[in-house]
């Protein structure tokens, strides 16, 4: 089993991703700048961070390496916004903290120090000491014991053992009449509205006095806060794009950040008020051009990264630190001369000499199998990558002990990626096998129709309706991949799948937070909400859509009698997006008639006459619902 954490441990190649994004932060030319790195959830954001961060210490290179001399003059600091969510003021805690932490570096003179406090009150530290011990103090104390970076403790720590500000040393001849612990009273001088423009020239002054050659900030995790919070980042971002020496690394999906700009700043309403009637996304694109000058985007890793990845981590696994550290150190080196051919068996095996534990070899040669399987039903994600491993290693362990010594992982891979990526066709296969005493029929008609050399449908009745239920894309790929299921006895696959193993997959199948924020926001009772939410379901994939519509029948199956639920699936259907219509029909016949609100069928007649089209996918559920004694056909026949 494997930690679902971040790490600064390169097991993806992505060291050259951190050391690109170090090249520019470190340029004095380029200073100040702001650079995204933008991917989809887990897809290895925090971890580059990581990298960065320790990549960007002085203090991690030997003394008088090259590296570290490079490095002289170059500060960088972390902050991760989501832990500072329930902040009053998630702008002054991210400007406080920047702050903070330069305080406490201990190469800076009672000078520097100085106009630090004195730059804390400008950001109206004052009214958030006032918000008073529990409003502040304890979720700040809860943010440092979770790791995060806390605003009282660090302020309380600093003013007692690191700044030293206001403490009279005996002979040090520094006094000075301002202390952290008078900003936390509120004594000292009195913080009036700040200035943004003489923010700028006081921390610009700041620097100068000091010896910072380069202050990187690595931003994360601001796509898991709310849109006010994410924006209230934004614009503390923004009061340091002029100022020298600065380096703003930013790590997010832009669809939420895209998102919470539309939320905040509703694109439609702006151009309603001017009369100007632009794409809803030059607003946007405008505001995210203007503040993030690098974009960078993370690829999704390929079959052959995959299977390296999945190597390594067992490697990690089995091996002990000092033998890891130098089969690293090889993958390293491997990396830098071939960054396209696999990292697998073979590399290991020579690696070691030729020798490796039976258990390992075993689990390498599985990675080699089913990385293809793995890497086009979790569409290249690490994070979804180790999650699903995990399940799998639960699922075997279980087999093991219940003696199921037929198993072959390469079938048991085939159908977890089945279960998790379509989810429902996992279950109709379970009903097929579990009526045919493990063979079922259709899954061998299946592979024959989707087999053949042509790549066509078959036109036999008895198959055409399945084949159709089975014809997307990615189940045509995950039927004719290897191995075949057609003669293959299912029945001990699905029994490790039972309901006492629902949880296995619970982690992995997670949905994206931007998926959840666009359900969450149909179903709201915002307009603004949901019209930045429809507008930002055209920008996403097929595979999300139909996350997105699992969302929503998971919601209408739970909740029935809930109006929002079809109000939100109606949405999708007047703005064309695709398989909404065919899930709300299957929805009318699979829900009791006698849950679902009789407006829904009012709402429905309606739709079909403004879309004609649609008239052939709701007929049937139509036809059945008026046969039924319920509200909902009495409406439908007024």
């Amino acid at each position: 089993m494997w930690p679902d954490n971040e790490t600064t441990l390169d097991l993806l190649g992505f060291k050259v991703h951190a050391d690109l994004i170090k090249s520019v932060v470190m340029d004095d030319k380029l200073l100040p700048i702001t650079v995204g790195i933008f991917g989809d959830w887990g897809s290895g954001k925090t971890s580059i961070m990581k990298m960065l961060e320790h990549d960007l210490d002085p203090e991690n290179y030997p003394e008088k390496s090259q590296e570290r001399d490079r490095l002289n003059g170059v500060v960088c600091l972390y902050f991760n916004g989501w832990l500072f969510e329930g902040y009053d003021d998630a702008k002054s805690a991210l400007l406080s903290t920047i702050l903070i932490q330069l305080g406490k570096n201990k190469r800076f003179g009672p000078k520097v120090k100085e106009s630090i406090v004195s730059l804390l009150e400008s950001v109206d530290w004052m009214r958030l000491a006032r918000l008073g011990f529990r409003e502040v103090a304890v979720p700040a104390l809860l943010a440092y014991l979770t790791g995060g970076v806390s605003l009282i403790p660090s302020i309380v720590d600093a003013s007692k053992s690191l700044i030293g500000i206001g403490e009279n040393k005996a002979g040090s001849g520094n006094e000075s009449k301002i202390g952290w612990e008078d900003v936390l009273k509120g004594e000292g001088k009195k913080a009036g509205p700040m200035d943004v423009r003489m923010f700028r020239e006081r921390f610009s002054k700041m620097l100068a006095d000091s010896d910072i050659r380069s202050l990187v900030i690595l931003i994360d995790d601001l796509d898991r806060c709310s849109p006010q919070r994410i924006i209230d980042n934004l614009e503390a971002i923004k009061l340091f794009l002029s100022v020298d020496r600065t380096a703003f690394v930013i790590g997010a999906d832009p669809r939420i950040v895209r998102h919470a700009i539309s939320s905040i700043y509703k694109p439609e309403e702006i151009r309603a008020e001017s009369g100007e009637y632009e794409p809803q996304t030059d607003i946007v694109n405008d505001y995210l051009e203007k503040l993030i000058q690098v974009p960078y985007r993370l690829p999704r890793l390929s079959p052959a990264e995959v299977q390296t990845y999945m190597s390594l981590l067992f490697c990690n696994q089995a091996l002990d630190s000092d033998a890891f550290g130098k089969l690293h150190a090889v993958y390293e080196k491997h990396c830098s001369e071939d960054r396209y051919s696999v990292f697998g068996y073979g590399a290991i095996q020579s690696a070691f000499g030729g020798t490796l534990m039976e258990e390992l070899t075993t689990n390498l040669k599985f990675c080699a199998s089913v990385s293809p399987l793995i890497t086009e039903g979790l569409k290249g994600n690490p994070r979804q990558v180790k999650r699903f491993l995990n399940a799998y290693v639960l699922r075997r362990k279980l087999a093991d002990v219940a003696r199921l010594s037929n198993l072959k992982d390469d079938i048991l891979v085939k159908l977890m990626v089945l279960e998790y990526t379509e989810p429902k066709r996992f279950n109709q296969l379970y009903k097929w096998q579990a009526s045919q005493d493990g063979f079922p029929i259709e899954i061998k008609k299946l592979e024959q129709i989707l087999c053949l050399p042509t790549g066509k449908l078959d036109n036999e009745s008895d198959a055409k309706e399945v084949a159709a239920e089975w014809g997307g894309l990615f189940l045509r790929k995950w039927i004719t991949i290897e191995p075949r299921l057609g003669e293959v006895d299912l029945r001990d696959y699905f029994w490790i799948a039972r309901d006492r193993l629902q949880s296995t997959l619970s982690d992995v199948t997670l949905v994206p937070p931007f998926i959840r924020q666009l359900f969450d926001d149909l179903i709201s009772d915002k307009p603004g909400r949901i019209s930045t939410a429809l507008h930002s379901t055209h920008e996403i994939s097929t595979d999300e859509i139909d996350l997105l519509l699992a969302l929503f029948e998971h919601h209408v199956e739970q909740y029935p009698d809930d109006k929002k639920g079809y109000d939100g699936l109606r949405l999708l259907i007047e703005n064309d997006i695709s398989k909404s219509a065919e899930m709300l029909a299957k929805l009318l016949t699979s829900i009791p008639p006698d849950s679902i609100p009789p407006a829904v069928g009012v709402d429905l007649l309606i739709l079909i006459k403004v879309k004609p089209n649609l008239e052939d996918i709701f007929k049937s559920p139509l036809d059945y619902l008026r046969t039924t004694k319920s509200m909902i056909a009495a409406a439908l026949l007024n």
